[in-house]
């Protein structure tokens, strides 16, 4: 399971291309995207810009951008957006690219791109104050604390049973006891709380539960009766109750820079969850898809959304019921990933987005 507590750098990450694969078409028998006919010859990079919302100016297929950004391959780091960069349109060797102007407007662009002498000196060495590929806001509750695990490993790790001044616990510096598998003397373990299950829409089975961590303790002591002692060092905002499980912290680590990629996965999938909601979901929204590692998902990747079309009256064939065609109803973009599940940002909506509704990836344009 891939995950880490430690929090991700807002930033985001543009594959490096080789001049040659940036001058001819991204794909044999796949056209070069269209730039849009209103894309700006410059655009001054913004704060709070995200990269999916700059593609957006230029292409009708956002999650094509990596073919038409021209990498500077003599800077580290060559492939971030910061605030302030000016993105200037190239036309070079016949191609449409977009690049960052360092000062010498497309020539310099090309010069980059080539391999050339640079002649502005352009240092890009931190990833910190990039621009971030969706808002880091939006998702940031979905990557610290929270994770999905295994139900049945869940259920048989140590839980608290009772705490030492009997009550409910927000604070550091209290002390909790802990009853089933002997924990280690000296160790650091979270203390984790029993979120909503994951069903598979097709077999009902159980596949996953969300879990958040509301402590972290360290192990004073162990009774000879199996009754662990531990000292809370931290805690996240959540009171600690008894039946609350107690393991080594997660990690639930996303990479520190993505960029929207269209998704590689081995089959279709749906919306199971609209998080933090009760109803549907818009523009902004985070929502969970039954698509995780195991199935290829990974950050960065983007899946068309499908509603299901109604059922209508053939009035010429007696009345009979006839289903129309799924319809593209919006676009996520894939942040966390487990084993089976995966938290989605919604990039686009054109109708509210429900749970069922189906998830493929996008159709290059």
């Amino acid at each position: 399971m891939k995950m880490s507590l430690t929090a991700i750098a807002k930033a985001l990450l543009i594959t490096t291309f080789s001049s040659a694969m940036l001058l001819t078409t991204a794909h044999a028998n796949n056209p070069a995207p269209t730039i849009k006919a209103d894309a700006p010859n410059r655009y001054t990079v913004k704060k709070g810009d995200t990269l999916w919302d700059i593609s957006g100016r230029y292409l009708d297929s956002p999650w094509r951008w990596k073919e038409i950004w021209a990498t500077n391959q003599q800077i580290k780091n060559p492939n971030l957006i910061y605030p302030n960069d000016i993105l200037i349109l190239c036309v070079i060797q016949g191609q449409t690219l977009i690049g960052v102007d360092t000062g010498e407007g497309c020539a310099g662009v090309e010069r980059q791109l080539t391999g050339g002498t640079v002649a502005t000196a352009v240092a890009v060495t931190s990833t910190a104050n990039s621009i971030p590929a969706i808002p880091w806001s939006a998702i940031q509750h979905w990557v610290n604390r929270t994770v999905i695990v295994d139900p049945l490993d869940f259920s048989t790790t140590p839980y608290i049973l009772a705490s030492k001044n009997r009550n409910l616990l927000t604070a550091s510096g209290d002390k909790v006891y802990a009853k089933g598998v002997p924990l280690i003397v000296g160790q650091r373990y979270g203390i984790y709380h029993e979120g909503d299950k994951y069903v598979n829409p097709k077999t009902q089975a159980i596949i996953g539960l969300e879990v958040m961590q509301v402590a972290t303790g360290v192990v004073t002591d162990v009774a000879s009766n199996g009754v662990t002692s531990l000292q809370l060092t931290d805690s996240y905002g959540q009171e600690v109750s008894e039946g609350d499980r107690v393991f080594v912290e997660l990690d639930n680590s996303i990479p520190p820079v993505f960029y929207p990629t269209p998704a590689a996965v081995s089959r279709g999938g749906m919306i199971v969850r609209v998080l933090d909601s009760i109803s549907s979901a818009a523009r902004g929204s985070v929502v969970a898809i039954n698509l995780g590692s195991k199935q290829g998902a990974k950050p960065g990747d983007v899946l068309t959304v499908y509603q299901k079309g109604p059922l209508v009256r053939d009035t010429v064939d007696n009345d009979n019921s006839v289903r129309l065609p799924s319809e593209p109803s919006g676009m996520v973009m894939v942040f966390n990933t487990f084993d089976d599940i995966s938290y989605a940002y919604v990039l686009e909506s054109e109708l509210p987005l429900n749970i069922g509704d189906q998830l493929l990836p996008p159709r290059d344009l």
